[in-house]
């Protein structure tokens, strides 16, 4: 069995687990983290969810201070120096799989992570997941935290001013587009200077148009049998391009923050944009206010029945090897994985618990998501199994070259198979 097919078994498990009860504020100058023994320092990609789980754990180990070291807009650049000069924080985020530097197989392999294996919570994670959860050697280094999705994130208030539904087919996001325009809104803001935004349209629409239908097709990049320029990747990002002439987008989005986006959806500027599914929480953060936001899939055809939705698990947590007090640390993770803690981690967060036990958890996400792992329309984020860190980055800056003009389809795709070879090697 492929590590494609094990993992989307990994994920429809998670969720069905779930389905059954449902800037960088500090830095740490000592190596191993905290240079207090009753200071655990965590480092995060956004705090949020964090934060709603931290006063507890102080609660129950009196004398214990946990000190977040927040970095959301260049976590991975911040913390793979951290990690390799010996003074990242005791616990940190990850992320499962490959892909990154801060990817459990990547940084996995360098040493950089303990072992968690002895904890019993590694036991009630489903077979198939264990691996994106474990360093080369087989030893479990992370915890997760949330079952992550990414797809179209709607403000229902400024949708009912105009008159206008969520598209369920792709022919009607165009018209949305069109309507939207018509009404003097924005239908998608796209914010591509934060560059990680620059994949979340390709992940949505390549769930239905390509890992759908072959969800094995990493594994065979990987023996050499597919390539993106010769899938249906390309139609996607034509897709993508075909979004921008329709005048779905914000002007200039490679000139636009990401934070501008959160906040003309949070006014009813714009009517939303596709993003991971925590962010109605980050929008909704950024407003101040209780708003009325919808998470939905993405469509990619004009069948609305084989919509696939782009699902994995998501934020995970790993104990730094050279952190001085490691018994506190894991400690800590035991604490993360216990159901009430997912639950309201997940729900602060803005998404589904990974491993929620009896735990009941509500919104508007956990369903749309549990409904669409009890039909088996899931697929992955590709690059938790892409084979080297720099196919990423060669995506990011394809998207950011066609929307200037630099680049074609063909050569953004064209320099992610080369990625992907040489990472191959």
């Amino acid at each position: 069995m492929s590590l494609k097919t094990q993992h989307t078994r990994a994920l429809a498990a998670l969720v069905t687990v779930g389905a059954v009860g449902v800037a960088l504020t500090g830095c740490s100058t000592s190596p191993g983290g905290g240079d207090d023994a009753n200071t655990l320092t965590v480092g995060t990609n956004g705090g949020t969810g964090m934060k709603a789980v931290i006063a507890q754990f102080e609660a129950d180990n009196p004398g214990v201070t946990v000190k977040l070291q927040d970095s959301p807009e260049s976590y991975q650049q911040v913390t793979a120096t951290q990690l390799t000069g010996g003074t990242a924080p005791d616990v940190v985020q990850v992320f499962p799989g490959t892909g990154n530097n801060v990817s459990v197989k990547i940084a996995g392999e360098k040493g950089f992570f303990s072992d968690l294996s002895d904890q019993s919570w590694v036991e009630e994670l489903p077979e198939a997941s264990v691996d994106l959860l474990s360093a080369p050697d087989g030893d479990v280094v992370a915890v997760p935290m949330t079952f992550s999705s990414i797809g179209a994130i709607y403000n229902t208030d400024a949708l009912a001013e105009v008159g206008l539904t969520a598209p369920t087919t792709w022919s009607e996001v165009l018209a949305f587009c069109g309507d939207a325009a018509e009404a003097g809104k924005v239908a998608y803001g796209l914010g591509l200077s934060d560059t990680w935004t620059t994949q979340l349209i390709p992940y949505a629409l390549t769930a239905t148009l390509v890992y759908a239908d072959d969800p094995d097709f990493v594994q065979q990049q990987v023996d050499g049998s597919a390539t993106f320029s010769d899938s249906d990747w390309k139609l996607a990002l034509q897709k993508y391009q075909e979004m921008e002439t329709a005048g779905c987008f914000n002007p200039s989005p490679n000139g636009t923050a990401y934070a501008q986006v959160q906040e003309a959806i949070a006014a009813g500027t714009t009517l939303g944009t596709v993003s991971v599914a925590a962010e109605t929480q980050g929008i909704e953060t950024v407003s101040g206010t209780d708003l009325n936001l919808a998470f939905e899939a993405f469509p990619a055809t004009d069948d609305a029945s084989q919509t696939y939705l782009s699902a994995t698990v998501g934020p995970s947590f790993a104990v730094n090897a050279k952190a001085s007090d490691q018994e506190l640390a894991k400690k800590f993770i035991a604490y993360l994985a216990e159901p009430s803690t997912q639950v309201a981690y997940a729900t602060a967060y803005g998404d589904t618990a990974a491993l929620p036990g009896d735990e009941t958890q509500e919104g508007p996400v956990a369903g749309v998501v549990g409904e669409f792992v009890s039909t088996n329309m899931i697929s992955t984020w590709p690059d938790q199994l892409w084979p080297s860190t720099t196919v990423q980055p060669a995506l990011f800056d394809g998207v950011q070259a066609l929307f200037t003009g630099q680049q074609s389809v063909d050569d953004v795709l064209k320099n992610m198979d080369t990625a992907f070879v040489d990472g191959a090697k």
